[in-house]
């Protein structure tokens, strides 16, 4: 029995004489692993319980601080590799999910319509067939003009909000420049790159979305703020009109931007930025859109604030537990994001608040700014709270959490955009489409309307009956109507009961000289 105790004292002896950066190792390997995709979806879980119980032995049966936690230049290393391989997986997956017929109409073929129109002069949507502006206020997408009027594709869109995204850990980066030391600099740029590429599911369902004028917005409020602080109002002034012009919402930034100053008793440009932002989204919201749909109901604007009480509270759950509740402990740095997050509590319409789609890209951005100054300007704070023990157990478990909650793997993502043959073909059949018929109008299916750039065209979809009727384009039916069976369609539920109503339309004919597309002509009678 002795000798058998001996023989289980010395590898103990061996694992507690590991150190501390151990856990390091197991929790890199497990983000390489989940990053990459490699053995399936839930192989990280291994190496990552594995850094997990090294945590454990060095905070809680050792009772280290988290004042030993350092990267090492071969950390640093790996961070960056990892970080290079990431830019290339979301370029490319941002690229292919064109190719596989994974955008759709709403929203990236609705936006890149208005900056096509742009480029031709003309404030129109065609999808829509409506003034662009009578739908969202994004005056800024005109960047885009030059590029669309070189060569018009969505293409821009997609790319310009990846690099969007991308860019984020690199502007913090600098802006944390005089804040703090450039070891904890980098401690905090990394881990807001990481929670806003990877981790923090907000603002990973605003990254993964296909296109949204907003999502452009994440570096320029941090640069907006880096100006705010260091007064250079001309500049500030510069860059608050380019995120008021990417939708009429974003007079929330300035809003948020207010309450921060007046939070800490600045008072007079607290008021001023607050009333301003306030008048901005009002007069866009309630004035100058409607003016463009000649005042009429649109959908858009759904306000019931009592509406769903649990989902909400389940939706702010979400936006605060993956960052430990600090924006609500420490309200004064967190009142950043209160309006953003106000105007989803605020609306009827369940996907706002469901941290699924793109409607927190300012609120995540905001959110995550909050936790960065919390935790530069609270540091000497919560290292001498994190003594206590019972903390440093809830630390382990919210990091268990975050694990267990992982989005798919960028490389899964990376996987799921490859093109099919089916996918190939359909769109070499969509080439010949634009070749033989540059000028004709279209009726399309959500998916295939983004691989389109044309004045007249519009979206197909279907009735209670089944029935799919040929939309009208400036008053005429549509001369081409283009469907697929073999990619999603959005807003056509019975694929065969749509294709026979057409098919039994005297006013159509159905060409047979196509193999993947179904498509249907406007007969001369």
């Amino acid at each position: 029995m002795l000798r058998k105790m001996l023989l289980f004292e010395s590898p103990l002896k061996n694992f507690k004489k590991l150190p501390w950066k151990t856990s390091i190792f197991w929790l890199s390997t497990s983000l390489v692993v989940w990053m990459l995709g490699i053995g399936g979806r839930d192989l990280y879980a291994l190496p990552g319980l594995i850094g997990l119980f090294f945590i454990f032995r060095e905070l809680i049966l050792k009772n280290k601080s988290f004042a030993e936690f350092n990267f090492t230049q071969s950390s640093r290393f790996l961070v960056l590799t990892l970080y290079s391989a990431l830019i290339l997986i979301i370029i490319t997956t941002t690229f292919l999910n064109l190719y596989s017929f994974r955008w759709n109409i709403f929203d990236v073929g609705s936006y890149s319509s208005v900056v096509f129109n742009l480029s031709h002069g003309l404030n129109y949507n065609s999808f829509l067939q409506i003034p662009a502006t009578a739908d969202h206020f994004t005056p800024s997408l005109a960047i885009f003009t030059p590029l669309y009027q070189l060569v018009p594709s969505v293409h821009w869109l997609t790319l310009a909000k990846a690099l969007s995204y991308l860019s984020v850990p690199l502007i913090v980066y600098f802006w944390l420049k005089d804040k703090t030391e450039n070891n904890f600099r980098f401690t905090l740029s990394l881990g807001f790159g990481l929670w806003m590429l990877l981790f923090y599911k907000p603002a990973v369902s605003s990254r993964l979305f296909e296109f949204s004028p907003s999502s452009l917005a994440p570096p320029f409020i941090i640069l907006s703020f880096i100006l705010m602080e260091r007064k250079r109002w001309a500049l500030f002034s510069l860059t608050m009109l380019f995120l008021l012009g990417l939708k009429e919402h974003m007079g929330i930034v300035l809003i948020g931007f207010g309450l921060f100053e007046m939070a800490k008793k600045n008072f007079k440009t607290g008021i001023i930025f607050s009333g301003l932002g306030l008048f901005i989204v009002y007069a866009m919201i309630f004035q100058i859109m409607p003016y463009f749909r000649d005042y009429q109901v649109f959908g858009n604007t759904q306000i019931a604030p009592f509406q769903n009480i649990y989902g909400k509270s389940l939706y702010l759950f979400k936006l605060l537990w993956p960052l430990g509740f600090l924006p609500l402990i420490f309200w004064r740095y967190g009142i950043l994001a209160a309006p953003a997050i106000g105007v989803n509590l605020i609306s009827g319409r369940p996907g706002m608040y469901s941290s699924e789609f793109h409607y927190d890209d300012v609120s995540s951005i905001l959110l995550l700014m909050a936790c960065t100054l919390i935790l530069i300007e609270k540091r000497q704070y919560f290292f001498k709270l994190s003594q206590e023990k019972w903390l440093k157990g809830i630390f382990i478990i919210w990091l268990f959490s975050i694990m267990l909650l992982l989005p798919p793997s960028p490389a899964w993502k990376l996987a799921d955009a490859i093109p099919q043959e089916i996918h190939l073909s359909l769109r070499q059949e969509i080439r010949t489409i634009e070749r033989k018929w540059p000028e004709h109008s279209l009726a399309v299916q959500s998916t295939i309307g983004p691989h389109f750039q044309r004045n007249a065209i519009t979206i197909i979809g279907q009735q209670s009956s089944g029935a799919c009727l040929p939309p009208l384009i400036n008053g005429v039916k549509a001369e081409l109507i283009l469907l697929s069976p073999d990619i999603p369609h959005y807003m056509i539920d019975n694929f065969d009961a749509c294709i026979h109503s057409l098919e039994n339309n005297p006013n159509y004919i159905r060409l047979k000289t196509f193999q993947n597309l179904i498509v249907f002509q406007r007969s001369i009678n």
